[in-house]
């Protein structure tokens, strides 16, 4: 029996939409979130999706939640700004499955995320958790880019896979994404 994704689109109103948001608040430190509001706000053009685990011969089933992303695109570059899978569910291939599927739906962009650097971790513990997020990202094809920013008190640097992203571009896609937003502020 294979397992495969199934990717529902996430919108105001969604009946997962309390999933995602408690896996969001939980996997994220309130200054590296933004508002749930802007997430499922327009002004913007994202991608968020959920992914549910469905098995192959189950008849009936229910899919079982086990994660989600938030990607935004621009040009040949798309940013996923946000992605997490269930806690239970970590390390049994859904991350990776889940950045194949990003991948599939982009084929010829450029993918970018970002990890918090190491080198400013607080204690051991956090160090250990940058570095399996840093080596995960590097197991699924992601290698640095020359991009290092701070957003909201924190330290990050930019993985690319796909091909390397300069600064330059990083910046000019994020000026670009949030130009009709009064007041946002750009990595």
């Amino acid at each position: 029996m294979s397992t495969t994704l199934q990717i529902i689109e996430i919108k105001k109103g969604s009946p997962y939409l309390p999933q995602v948001q408690a896996l969001y608040e939980s996997a994220f430190p309130a200054n590296e979130r933004i508002p749930m509001k802007q997430l499922l706000d327009n002004k913007i053009k994202r991608e968020f999706w959920a992914f549910f685990e469905k098995e192959d011969g189950e008849n009936g089933a229910a899919p079982t939640f086990c994660g989600f992303s938030n990607s935004i695109s621009h040009g040949d570059i798309t940013n996923i700004v946000y992605f997490a899978v269930v806690p239970e569910l970590r390390c049994r291939g859904y991350g990776s499955q889940i950045l194949q599927a990003i991948r599939e739906k982009h084929p010829d962009a450029r993918i970018v995320v970002d990890i918090e650097v190491e080198e400013d971790s607080k204690d051991d513990e956090e160090l250990e958790r940058r570095n399996r997020r840093r080596d995960f990202y590097q197991r699924n094809g992601f290698d640095a880019a020359p991009v290092e920013y701070h957003w909201q008190g924190e330290h990050y640097r930019l993985l690319s896979a796909g091909g390397t992203v300069t600064e330059k571009e990083f910046r000019d896609f994020w000026k670009e994404i949030l130009k009709d937003i009064p007041g946002a502020k750009y990595p």
